[in-house]
């Protein structure tokens, strides 16, 4: 979509001194890190720096790698805490609620939901983000001005997995300007785009900011073509600032220290090279960030200069957002009113995320009939192996395998499920729970809730073939404990997965997990009875849920005052099943009891899990 310039011109004077807008400004940030668990010491990122950025520009911090750059991103952001020094807002010391509630911010490795469509993806971030205090109208229409100025029209019904690496990038910008923010930071945005590509997105971005946004973006080294759209560099070298100011004006700066930048050489690309040797000059000429003498005003003749040389380009899209400019627009207005961090309920977050997971599953169906393949074919297996054992007393001992077995079959299976699942979709809730969208609680209610419905499906299902073949009680009393408990048992490894997950990344949770598990395997009253054990030791049978969920199964096949069982030989030791529980220690086991311990090692995981998801979602670790 091309327009007129006079439209461009209209733009850059709407709302760059809007009331709404914000100017930031920063002085004598320190930033520093320890070194390492044993090296000792810490490591100063970012020494005294100083700077600006102001409403309606386009801001790109560069430098070389390891300068600083994003961990000065995640400090403005609010991301990160600095060691020390001070951060303003259109001159006032930043308050850090209302300015997370008024910003967003863009990880490098953000990711999307990749089986929903760009429709879909934009109504649950609307939904989220504008709660019931916007209309369904009012949503809808900023859902289709979002997609319209994303150019991305043609595609909102194509799955996010299918899109290209730039639509991607625009999806994700699109996400956070639902709510409108008026101040917008981008880690490395073009990092893994082509310079097509690159130049629509960083365009895009320019035209954000002519409205009055503050929008702040690292780059690596921006190409020539780029740097027609940056309004503002702020160079970092060895954590210090190296320049703050206008593009233009990059070689005038650098010809008063007597560096000449080569004819027909891109300007960034020079000063990266000499930005290390050079690295006191140039620190000491900018004041690390407090010179603002090279600061340039914006002028309308230079967005009339970027579409005409656009026009020129046949091949490339370009887009031009048709939002309204924060004061124009009364949503912001509305949200920035309410007194809560979150602009929905709790329960509006649970139900608008579920509904999403659920959708997620639906949209990936090969995952759930592989799974319940899996359990459905293992349950034939199974029963055809231990085939008519459960009502004959010379197959006690062979039952009661049986028993463990089903259980570390669904143990393992919905331990693994979750364990590989729940890392996965930690960079897209990440961004979105920093960015506002919903409390970690809610997320993590409705990852539990939505993975329930397919395990009991699978559980449910192995536990009914299994019983059937393998010729137990038919007794509903015997048939429901031996379900229940696989269920409780199924549902706590969940539980146990979601705590591993949250722990580890998916390589190591698959390295982890098996050592994780053991200790409940080992104390599970399989291969050690409780008598057996030390007596220092034994305390840790009742801390395996393992170890209740084999109480719980032998208890509805074997307890329960079942009468002899057939003996078909001339003698069976384990007729009278009595025998069986007192040999086994569980001869005073309570059914209830074990009830109580499944739930209260479910809750004890579940709370585990959730303190240390909320420890993750703070950090990019």
């Amino acid at each position: 979509m091309i327009v007129d310039n006079q439209s461009v011109s209209q733009e850059t004077n709407s709302t760059s001194s809007s009331e709404d807008s914000l100017n930031i400004s920063f002085d004598d940030i320190v930033y520093k890190v320890r070194r390492g668990i044993f090296s000792g010491g810490r490591k100063t990122v970012l020494n005294n720096v100083s700077g600006t950025f102001n409403a309606g520009e386009l801001t790109v911090i560069i430098g070389q790698s390891g300068a600083g750059k994003s961990s000065l991103m995640d400090i403005l952001a609010g991301y990160t805490t600095q060691t020390s020094g001070t951060i303003y807002v259109n001159g006032q010391i930043r308050n850090k609620e209302m300015f997370l509630r008024r910003s967003c911010y863009i990880l490098q490795d953000d990711m999307v939901q990749d089986l929903l469509t760009i429709q879909e993806s934009l109504h649950i971030a609307a939904e989220l983000k504008l709660g019931n205090h916007i209309s369904a109208e009012q949503k809808k229409q900023r859902v289709e001005e979002i997609i319209t100025s994303l150019g991305m029209v043609q595609a909102r019904n194509t799955r996010a997995g299918k899109l290209s690496g730039g639509q991607k990038k625009r999806l994700a910008i699109g996400l956070e300007l639902v709510n409108d923010p008026p101040v917008m930071f981008l880690d490395e945005p073009t990092s893994g785009l082509d310079s097509s590509i690159s130049k629509q997105l960083v365009y895009l971005l320019h035209l954000l900011a002519r409205q009055g946004r503050t929008v702040v973006v690292t780059m690596h080294q921006p190409s020539a073509a780029l740097l027609d759209m940056v309004d503002r560099l702020y160079a970092i070298v060895a954590g210090k600032c190296a320049y703050m100011g206008s593009v233009p004006l990059l070689l005038p700066y650098l010809e008063q220290m007597n560096l000449t930048c080569p004819p027909y050489h891109n300007p960034v690309d020079f000063f990266i090279e000499i930005c290390t040797e050079n690295e006191n000059q140039l620190v000491k000429y900018s004041k690390n960030g407090r010179d603002k003498q090279w600061i340039n005003n914006i002028t309308n003749e230079t967005d009339s200069n970027l579409i005409e040389k656009y026009k020129l380009s046949k091949n490339e899209e370009v887009y031009l957002t048709t939002l309204p400019p924060p004061k124009a627009d009364p949503t912001s207005k509305i949200l920035l009113s309410l007194k809560g961090t979150y602009p929905t309920s709790s329960w509006k977050q649970f139900t608008t995320l579920s509904r999403r997971s659920f959708l997620s599953y639906w949209r990936d169906p090969s995952f759930t009939l592989i799974i319940t393949g899996i359990h459905f074919f293992m349950a034939l297996f199974v029963g055809f192996l231990f085939y008519n054992i459960g009502q004959e007393a010379q197959y006690v001992r062979d039952n009661f395998n049986f028993l463990y077995f089903s259980l570390m079959f669904l143990m393992f299976t919905a331990f693994s499920t979750v364990s590989i699942r729940f890392p996965e979709q930690l960079p897209v809730v990440r961004r979105e729970h920093f960015n506002r969208w919903y409390a970690a609680g809610a997320y993590y209610s409705s990852t539990l809730v939505s993975s329930l419905p397919i395990q009991t499906i699978c559980t449910l299902t192995f536990a009914c073939v299994t019983y059937w073949l393998t010729g137990q009680p038919v007794e509903y009393t015997r048939f429901f404990g031996f379900c229940c408990t696989l269920l409780l048992v199924s549902y706590t490894s969940i539980c146990i997965g979601l705590f591993n997950g949250s722990l580890f990344t998916v390589k190591n949770g698959v390295i982890f997990g098996p050592f994780f598990i053991m200790p409940f395997t080992v104390f599970s009253g399989f291969f050690l009875r409780y008598s057996d054990a030390p007596f220092f030791l034994q305390w840790l049978f009742n801390l395996s849920f393992l170890k209740h969920g084999l109480v719980g199964l032998v208890i509805s096949i074997f307890g329960m005052n079942r009468p002899k069982l057939v003996c078909n030989k001339l003698y069976c030791h384990y007729s009278f099943p009595k025998k069986f529980l007192q040999d086994n220690d569980m001869s005073t086991e309570k059914y209830t009891s074990v009830v109580g311990s499944l739930f209260c090692i479910a809750f004890v995981f579940m709370l585990l899990s959730f303190i240390i998801l909320k420890c993750r979602l703070k950090s990019k670790w």
